[in-house]
């Protein structure tokens, strides 16, 4: 069997073993999530200013992501997933929402879709891909953006206090990612301006008191590293959340090489 086709069946499996029992919130249900709600302040930093922006996410898992955009008044967003029809009460959100089902791969999904979207958005989708696609998977990310376009990756961190547990949390996760690595794929790739940032701020108590108990490892996590390590990017949090745009690069992705 094939990597991809491994990813896809471990979660075939999953659904036959376990159906999904989520609830399905409505977008005013969804806006007030404690997720959307600090997205919403983060990610309008580097989100397109125009709101009419082709927007693309890849994995939109539960919608937080598109909830975000609708919360901050953008009114053409794409989603692509695997299993759209288990998801498809995101499309009921608003009539901005557009959902469309990948059928085999992300490579294969993009191939036709060359030059379309202003911004394109993975969280926690890129640890999911063999190392072997990892170059086809992010060329056909870098020909769907306009030029001047920004992608958006989130993955757990190689790094972090809790490695093992991140990488190994499931069955799907095919491939770790720290600051180095990550940035040195996006930069064979084609990308330009290439930067590592912090996630969101805690805002509810939950999650302040949480930073607070997590601050001593991520400490101990830096001081190991400036004595021990090679660390890019100086992130030690249990994730890492990158933006690069597409520049001057001709695109290097071919239909033909996987």
């Amino acid at each position: 069997m094939e990597p991809n086709a491994f990813v896809a069946e471990v979660y075939r499996r999953m659904s036959l073993r376990h159906p999904t029992k989520t609830s399905k919130p409505t977008f005013e249900q969804m806006e007030r999530n404690p997720v959307v709600v600090p997205a919403a302040n983060w990610y309008k930093k580097i989100l397109p200013k125009e709101k009419s922006a082709p927007i693309l996410e890849i994995g939109f898992g539960n919608g937080w992501f598109i909830a975000t955009c609708l919360k901050l008044g953008y009114t053409n967003i794409i989603g692509a997933d695997f299993g759209v029809a288990n998801k498809s009460h995101v499309a009921k959100w608003s009539s901005a929402v557009s959902l469309h089902e990948i059928h085999n791969d992300i490579g294969e999904f993009l191939a036709g879709r060359s030059a379309q979207y202003e911004f394109i958005h993975l969280s926690h989708v890129i640890e999911h891909i063999p190392k072997h696609s990892l170059l086809w998977v992010t060329d056909s990310l870098y020909q769907a953006l306009l030029p001047g376009g920004k992608l958006c990756l989130r993955t757990p961190n190689m790094e972090s206090p809790a490695a093992n547990s991140s990488l190994y949390v499931t069955l799907a996760h095919e491939y770790g990612f720290c600051g180095s690595n990550l940035i040195s794929l996006l930069d064979i790739c084609g990308f330009d301006d290439i930067k590592l940032h912090d996630p969101a701020d805690a805002i509810t108590l939950k999650q302040k008191i949480g930073s607070l108990l997590k601050w001593p490892y991520l400490t101990e996590r830096r001081l190991r590293n400036r004595l021990f390590g090679v660390n890019e990017g100086g992130k030690f949090g249990m994730e890492l959340v990158a933006t690069a745009v597409r520049g001057a690069a001709e695109p290097l992705f071919d239909i033909r090489y996987r």
